[in-house]
C-alpha cells in the first residue's frame, strides 16, 4: 500500500545525493540496493522514510563493496559471465553498473567478458 510513498521517498532522497539507489533491470523500486558510505547514512534513510513518507523499511546486508560504470552501450549485459558476488544493476537514471564483492570479481568480469569496459564511479 505504501509503494508510491516508498518510490517517491527513495527517488527524492537519492536526488539530494545523500544515497545512491540501484535496482535490478526489469524490476521495480520495491526492492532496491542502497549504496552508502557508512551505516549512519542507512539510519538517516530509514528515519526519513518513516518520518517523512510513512514507510517502514526492511534491510539486509549484501556482499557488494565496489561499483563500476559499464561504458559499453551495445553489450547485452544480461549475458555477462559474472562471479557469484557480482550483479548488473541500474541507477535511478537508467545507467548500467556492475556491483562486486571484491577486486577478484572485478578482474573475473574483465577476463570472462572480452570487450567489457568498466569505469570506477569515483572517476565520474
Amino acid at each position: 500500500m505504501k509503494r508510491k510513498q516508498f518510490e517517491k521517498g527513495m527517488t527524492e532522497i537519492a536526488q539530494e545525493g545523500a544515497i545512491q539507489i540501484f535496482h535490478v533491470p526489469g524490476g521495480g523500486l520495491e526492492e532496491v540496493i542502497v549504496g552508502v558510505v557508512g551505516v549512519l547514512q542507512l539510519e538517516v534513510l530509514e528515519y526519513r522514510l518513516k518520518s517523512e513518507y510513512g514507510v517502514d523499511v526492511r534491510r539486509r546486508s549484501l556482499p557488494y563493496q565496489y561499483v563500476r560504470w559499464v561504458e559499453n552501450k551495445d553489450m547485452d549485459l544480461s549475458r555477462l559471465n559474472l562471479a557469484t558476488d557480482s550483479r548488473w544493476v541500474q541507477d535511478f537514471k537508467g545507467n548500467d553498473l556492475l556491483v562486486f564483492g571484491g577486486q577478484w570479481a572485478i578482474r573475473w568480469a574483465g577476463e570472462k567478458n572480452p570487450g567489457l569496459i568498466l569505469r570506477d564511479v569515483k572517476e565520474n
